[in-house]
């Protein structure tokens, strides 16, 4: 079995490549702990500083260096393993985690959109709209940008006026 992330036409590994859950689809999860050098862990922050990888912590890092590690170990030896298993039930929270996402993101932007209107803000609804369209413009391209501009587009595309100006270019499917 050879170990390499899916690459996008960007050359650049897909993002969700780097999310590994912390728990099964019971919830159920085991508490790793080891040391290292001071200068290893100084490279981790600036990893997840960095914000040039999909990591929010410390623990995302390890556990997707973890599973790249043990995807790893199987090439050289034979070794008795779940990792069909593993893999099988990441893809399911991978796809959980984004359903979660999806609607945690619409239900705070309807929030803050429906604040604003009330106040008579609708120019500050308009920005934040717009704000998070470019932001939803730079996920991969895929499944989960399309369902993120469809929402965007039906939900607020009035709002903006004129059908949705400044959503026109969001895909219809």
């Amino acid at each position: 079995m050879s170990v390499k992330l899916v690459k996008p036409p960007s050359g650049r590994p897909d993002p969700a490549e780097f999310r590994i859950p912390a728990g099964d689809t019971k919830g159920h999860s085991a508490r790793l702990w080891c040391r290292c050098m001071p200068s290893m862990a100084r490279q981790v922050e600036q990893v997840v500083q960095s914000k040039q990888f999909p990591y929010r912590t410390k623990g995302d890092l390890f556990r997707h260096a973890l599973h790249q590690h043990m995807r790893w170990l199987q090439t050289l030896e034979d070794v008795p393993s779940v990792s069909g298993q593993v893999d099988a039930i990441l893809e399911i929270m991978r796809d959980e985690e984004f359903s979660n996402d999806f609607m945690t993101v619409f239900e705070k932007l309807n929030t803050r959109i429906s604040g604003h209107v009330s106040n008579g803000a609708d120019g500050e609804a308009r920005r934040l709209i717009l704000m998070v369209q470019r932001h939803i413009a730079e996920m991969p391209d895929g499944y989960w940008k399309s369902r993120y501009q469809k929402e965007l587009k039906s939900k607020y595309g009035k709002l903006l006026g004129s059908g949705g100006a400044g959503l026109g270019y969001m895909e219809e499917d």
